[in-house]
């Protein structure tokens, strides 16, 4: 378990992409029902 003490850079930089993808996710999620209760408000759906 030496090796773990210096973190791969490519891992490093994958796990940063996992972690910004799941942030925008998240994000995504929070926002959509606002969105879709304002497209549905706006009459879009009908």
């Amino acid at each position: 378990m030496q090796e773990m003490s210096e973190p791969d850079p490519e891992l490093a930089k994958k796990a940063h992409r996992a972690q910004m993808i799941l942030y925008g996710v998240m994000i995504f999620l929070g926002v959509l029902p606002f969105v879709l209760l304002w497209l549905k408000n706006r009459g879009v759906f009908n």
